[in-house]
Parts: C-alpha cells; structure tokens; sequence
C-alpha cells in the first residue's frame, strides 16, 4: 500500500517555494535572475509478511524522489519561463514494522538528505548553463516574430 502524508506534503511545499539555489546571468546586454526550485515527492509501501506465529519480516520502504524545475525571470519584469530539468534522484531508506501515516519517515528521509539534496540541485545548476541561455534565446524569437 502506498501512502502520501500530510507532512510530507507539508515538507514538499516548503522545499517548492524557496529556490534551492539562485544566480544572475547576463544574456544579450539583458539580466535575469534563474532560480532552481527543489520537488520532493515521497511515497512509503509496506513489504513482507507479518504472521501471528512467527517473528514479523514487515518493513516500511520510504522513497523520496527530487527533481528540479528552472524558473527565469527578466529582471526588467515579466512572464518567468519554468522547465523541469531532466534527471531526477532517489533516496530510499528502509525500517522495520508498518509504514506510519504521519510522515515522519518521509520528513525524517528527506531532512538526512539535505545536503545530498542541495548538492543534487547544485550538480543540475551547472550541468544547465548552456540550455538556460538556449531557452532565453528560444523565448527572445518567440517574443520577436
């Protein structure tokens, strides 16, 4: 059985709204501030069998998947330009009994990752230079014709 918590949910919202990582590029004599904005999904699944008689093999798998979306914003103002970035990275831990519906363990998953997390984030932000001036360029032609 998969469940999403409440908490999670909660902690995957607060990792939406602030940019993991921020930088200003100079694009044909214009600004932009590019913010990466970290998307945390977790899922938990309970996995063996837990019979009366005998010792219980029950664990509780949690999973968080992160993926980063690119948003570039004109500093003149403007409609941002957001994209998901291709490559996205899991973080399993496992734990012996039920999986619980509060969510601590998806909370807990993701809290001991954070500095997997930003580094993950981080990797994707500069792996991203050329296509993020490619997609300025795109929307720059797209504006024009």
């Amino acid at each position: 059985m998969m469940t999403v918590s409440l908490l999670a949910l909660v902690a995957a919202a607060a990792a939406a709204t602030a940019p993991a990582h921020s930088l200003e590029i100079e694009h044909r004599g214009a600004n932009y501030a590019v913010d990466y904005v970290t998307h945390v999904e977790t899922r938990s699944k309970a996995i063996g069998i837990s019979p009366s008689t005998r010792p219980s093999s029950r664990r509780c798998l949690v999973t968080a998947e992160i993926a980063v979306e690119r948003r570039i914003q004109p500093a003149s103002g403007g409609q941002a330009i957001a994209s998901r970035l291709p490559g996205t990275r899991s973080f399993t831990q496992n734990h012996p009994g039920d999986c619980r519906r509060d969510g601590k363990e998806a909370a807990k998953l993701v809290a001991s990752k954070s500095k997997a997390i930003g580094a993950h984030v981080r990797e994707r932000a500069s792996a991203d230079h050329q296509d993020t001036l490619a997609a300025i360029d795109a929307a720059r032609n797209f504006a024009v014709n």
